[in-house]
């Protein structure tokens, strides 16, 4: 007969595993490796303004989630573009889910912009997409295997133009952070229920 006890310890065990794999434990970037990350992405060859950019993002880092804004236009003819960045997000996602992120929010275009402001040549975006990740270490990662590889040049050959800009929440709901553990309490609770 399984006890209380053994069910709610098995929905702390979970929990840990899903924490330790969705948080981690390994906090803020030291000047060291962001040093080492910006060295490497030298080496690849990036412009001036993007490894200042990246170095801007990798110093201040705050050692908490954050998430990636991406805003699509396909090239024509759609159709295949599409099948393009598909093949490049299947490989992409395989990375990012091992490293605790996964897509948030994805969603398709009903109109041209509704509002712009000194914007017009940014007027026929496809798709918005939320990426969810678990520390700017991941993303230096991600992008070391992205960049220059077969699977990135699928990406920018079926792109008009995108947008792509990190954002750290101020407004979070429905975070798996919280829907996690209060779905594993809720299934202990109607597992002791229905075995004691």
């Amino acid at each position: 007969m399984i006890s209380a006890l053994g069910i709610w310890s098995a929905a702390a065990i979970l929990y840990a595993i899903f924490w330790l794999w969705y948080v981690g434990f390994r906090g803020k970037l030291s000047e060291a490796e962001v040093a080492e990350y910006l060295q490497r992405f030298e080496s690849l060859g990036l412009a001036p303004d993007r490894l200042e950019n990246l170095h801007h993002f990798l110093s201040n880092d705050d050692g908490r989630e954050w998430f990636m804004v991406n805003l699509l236009e396909m090239k024509a003819p759609k159709r295949e573009s599409i099948q393009l960045l598909r093949s490049y997000t299947k490989i992409f996602l395989g990375g990012l889910l091992k490293r605790g992120g996964h897509p948030f929010f994805v969603a398709n275009a009903q109109a041209k912009n509704i509002e712009s402001l000194h914007s017009e040549q940014a007027n026929n975006w496809d798709s918005i997409g939320l990426v969810r990740y678990r520390s700017r270490r991941d993303l230096a990662e991600m992008l070391l295997d992205t960049f220059g590889s077969d699977h990135h040049a699928n990406k920018l050959a079926s792109l008009e133009k995108t947008f792509a800009f990190p954002a750290t929440t101020g407004l979070l709901l429905g975070s798996p952070r919280v829907l996690v553990p209060m779905g594993l309490a809720l299934i202990a609770a109607l597992t002791q229920i229905a075995l004691l």
